[in-house]
């Protein structure tokens, strides 16, 4: 009896055992998300440079008269016929390659924000287009990724292709580069040189094409890795289009590109049906920006280098990274230059010293947009009274007023010059601590690897932190160089003070341009003493309101106009609007609001046309966005913002209220205005629009967005690692430009040539509708013959990616595993229609 009982007894248990153990299998894929559940066990990324949505569709619906078949066979057979397409994809912020890349390789909001971006204490210039230094370095054994991955890498932000370990992925030549393929130069200079020399010849004098080869080669390595089952992360990075379309605006020429392209496609959709891992394989083809041509219109250049250098303009010396008007540069080019200085003979107080004192910093090279780094306009008047003081003719009266105002200026910047040294220096000791640990790292480092760890990347991790290494001493030395002329100005003592026996660049740094420009400063920005001279009050103060030319930049550029535009299509305004970043602590009690995130856009488009764009998140880390039209918009000297509020009608920035295509009735357009709404409602109701996704795009190039990974709060870290945390967010902030100018339509400001055929850069719907398709074999469940109409950015792409290779949680973080190489939550949704069970509403059969 007792045997039965127990018999019994252990039946019961084994069962019950066998329950929980199925009930945990149950929960835990009840947990697991839908896409975890796929089998998208390698994902290809065809990347296309400025490719537009509308464009591709046109090709694809427009039927060759020879065949009868789509102009882009290819991508209308994979993506159309089988795959999903999402008809309405945009850029993020402002429609520019390195920020719109760095969103769709990272996944979070952006932290690179330029083309090309300086910093204001050191001016050194993070040149993130410029491929032929990193080449030059990386011969050297200097560098081993893009300056974009690694300005990420410093702020803990990793890219998709980190998600697959080295051996395991192949990446092409691209902004975002890890690594660097000899190999694959080798190959294909050997293709390009190592012919005929008849062909060779014929090439020569017709001028040879060095960028395909490169290409080509690419896409030959890429095919023969399809054929690795370990293989599982592959991207091919293509610029063609957006070459071509920058100089050309015509039918053909972009007809004959998009074809080129539609052929690699061809190739690799091929080559991946006849792979191992062909049902397992997701192809994606995307595009980070679109392209603002048109076949009617030439686009039409301003000179922003030569404005600035005007007296009107200020009379600045101006640094560039690129030439002015390249393509008719006589000079030989140093492509290891990074800074082009021009200089201007109409500069107020600093002429013949554009190498030692520029005082514009420009990044042209968005086209559409241009951002501008001014000196900040007190070291300016800080310079000119310094200089004022080391002249022998001064009257008594006024060198002492001139003295006077020299010394209370550097007592008003005390406090925030005190504070900037202090809690620099506290970064700077620990980075000398971190420099000594690295170098005793690079110290140990082996000197060969052996195969097996050449496969896995060892190498190139050596690399990297020799790269660290260099660029923290160098940091290091710069910011120290800068520190000291500040701690030397603020060692200065009235009675000790000999101007005539001091160098004015031991006080006031060479190639620095101070502190970003408060609005007050750039509404009264000091460019010189003015005519009149300097003017002493009867109580023998220097009167500042008199005695110096001030320049209101926002009215004067916004103003700025042509008299020999011959284009009816094309405005004589070259400038649309300006935007600047403000706390929002000095609006938010005007406009009764409470809990807003720390940054406010101020959008200027005239002085009674004017927008501020407010911000604020919940505990879920959803944003929300406001937009509140005013007019008049001022900054005391003491810093507090007055401005009118203004009703809602036409012509306010990004012309919402009047756009017939707003997703809002006409009646009820002003009350959805006036409320708060979701970035992502925002998105669905503006994408349409002339201006597209302009309200979060404005935001989300102007603010400044904190990330989990350089949060100083956060639980267990040392306060070394605070203190690098806030380095490297100082960092960031030092790139900051004092203005962010949009263009108007089929305007630019590329001073390099003017790109005759079309743009980008800006908000304009052209611009920021990209492309995004997807395919893959039966087993990933992409759907086929699919349209998704409902809105999506930038931000989307990469948690989409990871949910469908089973790397995403539902709350939006990565795994385990991937938490582990630093990924973090995503502030973007994955495209839930390309889920797995996730009630898909995209539109399957639509003809395009």
């Amino acid at each position: 009896m007792d045997r039965r009982y127990w018999a019994r007894r252990c039946s019961v248990v084994t069962l019950k055992n066998r329950i929980l153990r199925q009930l945990a299998v149950v929960s835990l894929l009840l947990l697991l998300p839908a896409a975890a559940l796929s089998q998208v066990k390698r994902v290809v990324v065809i990347k296309v440079d400025g490719v537009p949505n509308d464009l591709t569709n046109r090709f694809v619906t427009e039927r060759d008269p020879r065949t009868g078949k789509s102009r882009l066979p290819w991508i209308d057979h994979i993506f159309y016929q089988n795959g999903t397409r999402l008809s309405n994809f945009y850029v993020r912020g402002m429609s520019l390659s390195a920020p719109s890349w760095s969103t769709l390789d990272s996944g979070q909001h952006l932290q690179v924000k330029g083309n090309v971006e300086f910093d204001r204490y050191t001016l050194h210039a993070y040149d993130y287009l410029n491929w032929i230094p990193f080449y030059f370095k990386s011969a050297a054994g200097g560098r081993i990724d893009m300056p974009g991955a690694e300005v990420l890498d410093s702020l803990g932000v990793p890219l998709l292709l980190d998600a697959f370990p080295h051996e395991d992925r192949y990446v092409s030549f691209q902004l975002y580069q890890r690594g660097m393929r000899f190999n694959t130069l080798r190959e294909a200079l050997q293709k390009q040189f190592m012919k005929n020399p008849r062909q060779l010849l014929d090439e020569w004098t017709m001028g040879l094409d060095m960028r395909t080869p490169f290409f080509d080669q690419m896409e030959r390595e890429l095919i023969a890795k399809l054929n690795n089952p370990k293989t599982r992360y592959l991207d091919l990075y293509i610029t063609a289009f957006d070459h071509v379309a920058h100089h050309n605006r015509d039918h053909q020429s972009h007809m004959a590109t998009m074809q080129d392209i539609d052929k690699v496609v061809g190739r690799i959709w091929s080559a991946i049906q006849k792979s191992p891992l062909s049902e397992e394989t997701a192809l994606i083809l995307v595009s980070d920006h679109g392209f603002n041509t048109d076949e009617r219109v030439y686009s039409q250049g301003y000179n922003l280098v030569k404005f600035l250098g005007s007296t009107q303009g200020g009379g600045h010396h101006v640094v560039t990274k690129r030439r002015l008007m390249l393509g008719y540069s006589l000079k030989g080019i140093n492509f290891l230059v990074p800074l082009i200085n021009t200089t201007t003979d109409d500069s107020y107080y600093l002429k013949g010293q554009s190498t030692s004192y520029p005082t514009v910093l420009l990044d042209f090279d968005g086209n559409e947009r241009a951002a501008i780094h001014l000196r900040n306009s007190e070291l300016n008047l800080l310079h000119i009274l310094f200089q004022q003081l080391q002249r022998n003719n001064l009257s008594p009266a006024t060198r002492s007023a001139v003295f006077d105002a020299f010394f209370k200026l550097i007592d008003a910047h005390r406090p925030l010059w005190e504070h900037n040294l202090k809690t620099l220096d506290e970064e700077l000791l620990v980075l000398r601590g971190r420099i000594a640990e690295q170098t005793r790292l690079w110290e140990s480092q082996p000197k060969k690897f052996t195969t097996e760890e050449l496969e896995l990347g060892y190498d190139d991790q050596k690399t990297r932190i020799y790269t660290r290494l260099e660029k923290w001493t160098t940091q290091e030395k710069e910011y120290v160089a800068y520190n000291q002329t500040i701690r030397a100005l603020l060692a200065l003592r009235r009675d000790r003070f000999l101007p005539a026996k001091v160098r004015i660049e031991d006080f006031i740094a060479k190639n620095a341009m101070g502190e970003r420009n408060t609005i007050h400063q750039l509404q009264n920005y000091i460019v010189g003493i003015a005519p009149g001279g300097l003017v002493v009050k009867p109580d023998g103060e220097l009167d500042l309101t008199r005695s110096f030319e001030r320049v209101n930049y926002f009215p004067l550029l916004h103003s700025i106009s042509v008299r020999n535009n011959v284009q009816p299509r094309v405005s004589n305004r070259p400038i649309d609007m300006i935007a600047i970043r403000m706390p929002s602590q000095f609006v938010a009690q005007t406009l009764n609001e409470t809990d807003l995130m720390p940054d406010a856009v101020w959008v200027y488009g005239g002085a009674d046309r004017q927008a501020l764009i407010l911000a604020r998140q919940d505990q879920q880390g959803q944003l929300s966005l406001r937009y509140q039209p005013v007019r008049n918009l001022r900054q005391s000297e003491s810093g507090e913002v007055a401005f009118e509020i203004a009703e809602w009608q036409t012509g306010f920035p990004f012309k919402v209220f009047e756009d017939p295509r707003f997703a809002i009735p006409e009646a009820g357009r002003q009350a959805w205005l006036s409320a708060w709404h979701t970035d992502k409602e925002w998105l669905r109701a503006l994408h349409e629009t002339r201006y597209s996704n302009g309200v979060v795009g404005i935001y989300e190039s102007m603010a400044q967005h904190a990330l989990e990974s350089l949060s100083t709060t956060e639980p267990g870290i040392s306060p070394e690692e605070k203190l690098l945390r806030r380095f490297a967010t100082r960092q960031r902030a030092l790139v900051e430009p004092d203005l962010q100018l949009v263009a108007n339509n089929h305007w630019n400001f590329d001073v390099r040539g003017f790109n005759p055929g079309g743009n980008h850069g800006s908000f304009f719907r052209i611009s920021t509708h990209s492309a995004l398709m997807l395919a893959g074999g039966n087993k990933t469940g992409i759907p086929r013959a699919t349209v998704i109409d409902e809105p999506y950015d930038g931000l989307s792409f990469v948690p989409t990616v990871l949910a469908l290779t089973g790397y995403l949680r539902d709350d939006n973080n990565p795994v385990p595993q991937l938490r582990e190489k630093g990924f973090r939550r995503f502030p973007g949704s994955p495209i839930k229609e390309l889920l797995p069970g996730s009630g898909n509403r995209a539109t399957a059969g639509v003809s395009p």
